[in-house]
């Protein structure tokens, strides 16, 4: 019994990893000169160019057969607001509030992340997408005059295919 139960906890962790490194191949790394920030994606992502109330914002997504990734780069530099030296917490309080305004939206969790000494803050919901739960994990950094928004999501009951991507997309992040 001892042996069968090794043999199961062995073939579980190369799973694993073998999961993870699958999840990863071919990925593309897309560099915003504008937006000061690169990160990789499974394809290339479409890219749209947004303003609003003098706030420009860069805005990168991509969806593959399961997950739905998106970057979003606000540049607050038109409204003259530097978060080096600007209290971010406003601003963080309507992006959850607006992360969250769909009606079956819920709050799972949220907490401070840290990236190269930034500190940023982590969201994760669940929403229902037409007859099934998505869970969504999105971050907010806050770095000079941009906001950036990271988020990726994908169905609830797929959910270590979704951990293992958001852990190579979140970690595939620089910024400039």
């Amino acid at each position: 019994m001892k042996n069968i139960k090794s043999k199961v906890l062995g073939f579980l962790v190369l799973f694993s990893i073998c999961s993870t490194v699958q999840a990863q191949i071919n990925w593309t790394r897309t560099k915003s000169e504008k937006s000061k920030i690169s990160f990789e994606l499974p394809e290339t992502p479409y890219i749209r160019n947004q303003e609003l109330n003098g706030i420009k914002s860069e805005v990168f997504s991509h969806r593959d057969a399961a997950n739905i990734y998106g970057i979003v780069a606000s540049d607050f530099s038109g409204i003259n607001v530097d978060f080096n030296h600007s209290d971010p917490s406003e601003y963080y309080t309507q992006m959850k509030e607006g992360s969250l305004l769909s009606s079956d939206a819920i709050l799972v969790s949220e907490q401070s992340v840290t990236y190269q000494r930034m500190l940023g803050k982590e969201i994760i919901y669940t929403m229902m997408v037409g007859k099934h739960e998505f869970t969504y994990f999105k971050r907010f950094f806050f770095r000079g005059h941009f906001i950036y928004q990271i988020t990726i999501g994908g169905p609830t009951r797929m959910k270590q295919v979704l951990l293992d991507k958001k852990q190579i997309f979140f970690k595939s992040l620089q910024f400039e």
